[in-house]
């Protein structure tokens, strides 16, 4: 779990322009990082190319508001 939020600091980091260090599970994507639809489409498929989960489906992107769901999500992925 650890691993798969260092991995996400970085890709959230390097795509926000924002230190890894201000980046937590509670960070919300659109109240703290001022992402829009398009940042957040971005991200999902960093998320995917990163963690190599295939494709996110629609339904899954509107349960992903923080970094911590971001991070449950992909370790939740990566177990089965």
């Amino acid at each position: 779990m650890q691993d798969i939020f260092e991995r996400m600091q970085k890709i959230i980091a390097e795509q926000f322009s924002v230190d890894e260090d201000e980046i937590t599970t509670e960070t919300s994507f659109e109240e703290d990082l001022g992402a829009d639809s398009v940042d957040l489409v971005e991200l999902v498929m960093s998320m995917e190319e990163e963690f190599d989960i295939g494709e996110v489906r629609e339904e899954e992107l509107s349960s992903l508001t923080t970094v911590g769901d971001c991070v449950n999500f992909l370790s939740a992925k990566l177990d089965n």
